[in-house]
């Protein structure tokens, strides 16, 4: 089967994944969180600022504290913020009153938490009630959140398309008359809700929230502290752009299963605990995305820069360069081009994975820390200097990305090498061709004028 066969049936399958409603409103819901996690991410990088001296300062004064707090109260709650992103985005998705959607949302999503949790003194366990623990809100919640949020967002939309609402007169105006046509929907929502709360208090789970992290969120948790799953996972998004589909059709679906485990670590790292996890989204989208955009392709820019015999090489660096420090790729996927090139295709993806691999051991091995401040996702223009030392892993994590940098250059050198000298060929081809062409247009000319005279005598 012809490679432009296969793109083909696979260009409109990631299409309509990117597309999907739910998929689109499950991304928008995340991202409409970013102004409370860039604060908590603010936080965070203060609290891990790789100076011990800061830290020991920090630990003994009101300023940790906030700061903390900020963490916590970001980070720790980010389930409760997807619930409301979501909600707002399907409900504006499905043309319906998104206030009220989002509202709803909340609501199912607080009717199958916990009010309740003990407390233990000593060798006393204490029964606490009137309150919700906060790890449902937080990381091991975002699953319930994103399923919460979907079901009650569409069957919202269903009771209304239905007509199930309470009509006020025209002469109402619509910000009175949208509430009173919000309580049918709203009843029959929370009434599924309280029913599923229900019948989840009476089994040993507890409650939904319990059920959903114990049969999805434990086991995928684990997954994701998988270097197996994650090298299959960046291998995917490599492809995907070798073959000209944009790598966020792996990444899009990705995001929601994997950001649990690192809100995890952040909230752990944050409070000084033990990281749960080794390997994360944080971890992974740091060492495959931070040198370059994906497959590092700072370090192909700057073979350009450093070593481009041809013009054509030359100018396109001037060119990439600046972007791709940013890890803005297009200019070099398609300039280049990167894609539906075979030569290129191979440092393309096999240096991520590289860099993935010596990542993963030399933590694994205790010689750098693992990155647990948990930027968002959409923050992909982040420089690896500094970003790699404001992740909360030390000095250690960001002399790796620089080294990261280093072996990318290598890598792509013998094969930016090979591209180079062709392409050098052919402009030297062409210059040699244009001034044969030229050559004989002059002579051709010079014929030309001596016949004038001949003829003109004759």
């Amino acid at each position: 089967m012809k490679i432009d066969t296969v793109v083909e049936r696979v260009q409109p399958v990631a299409a309509r994944i990117q597309e999907n409603v739910y998929v689109k409103s499950i991304t928008g819901g995340f991202l409409a969180a970013l102004p409370a996690l860039m604060f908590g991410a603010v936080c965070s990088m203060l609290i891990g600022f790789p100076v011990d001296a800061w830290k020991d300062w920090l630990a003994g004064n009101a300023l940790g504290a906030a700061l903390q707090f900020g963490s916590d109260a970001t980070f720790g709650l980010l389930g409760l913020y997807a619930v409301i992103g979501i909600g707002y985005t399907l409900g504006r998705e499905l043309k319906q009153d998104a206030l009220a959607t989002t509202i709803v949302s909340v609501v199912g999503f607080l009717l199958v938490m916990p009010f309740s949790t003990t407390v233990t003194s000593g060798e006393t366990t204490i029964p606490v009630t009137g309150v919700i623990p906060t790890q449902w809100l937080g990381g091991q919640g975002i699953f319930a959140a994103i399923i919460v949020s979907l079901v009650a967002t569409r069957l919202y939309a269903l009771v209304v398309s239905r007509g199930w609402k309470i009509k006020m007169p025209a002469s109402v105006p619509p910000n009175v008359s949208r509430p009173f046509e919000a309580i049918v929907p709203a009843a029959i929502v929370g009434t599924l809700f309280l029913a599923v709360h229900s019948l989840f208090a009476a089994t040993s789970y507890g409650h939904l929230s319990q059920f959903i992290f114990s049969i999805i969120g434990s086991p995928l948790a684990h997954v994701s502290n998988s270097f197996g799953a994650w090298f299959v996972i960046v291998l995917l998004a490599q492809l995907c752009w070798v073959f000209g589909i944009h790598n966020g059709a792996v990444w899009y679906v990705v995001l929601p299963l994997m950001i649990g485990p690192a809100t995890e670590n952040q909230v752990a790292g944050a409070a000084g605990d033990t990281l749960p996890y080794t390997i994360t989204l944080t971890v992974v989208f740091a060492i495959v995305q931070w040198v370059g955009g994906g497959g590092s392709l700072l370090g192909l820019s700057t073979n350009m820069i450093l070593f481009a015999k041809s013009d054509r090489y030359k100018t396109l660096g001037r060119l990439a360069f600046p972007p791709s420090v940013f890890n803005i790729t297009e200019p070099m996927m398609f300039g280049f081009p990167v894609v539906y090139n075979p030569l290129m295709a191979i440092p393309f993806v096999l240096v991520p994975l590289i860099q993935l691999t010596l990542g993963y051991v030399l933590i694994s091995l205790g010689v750098i820390g693992v990155p647990w401040v948990n930027l968002p996702f959409s923050v992909m223009t982040m420089p690896f200097v500094p970003g790699g030392f404001l992740l909360g892993a030390g000095v250690g994590f960001g002399l790796f990305l620089i080294g990261c940098f280093v072996l990318s250059v290598v890598c792509y050198y013998p094969f930016f090498r090979i591209a180079d000298k062709r392409e050098q060929q052919i402009e030297q081809e062409t210059a040699a061709a244009q001034a044969a062409a030229e050559v004989t247009s002059a002579a051709e000319v010079d014929s030309t004028r001596r016949l004038a005279p001949e003829t003109a005598t004759a």
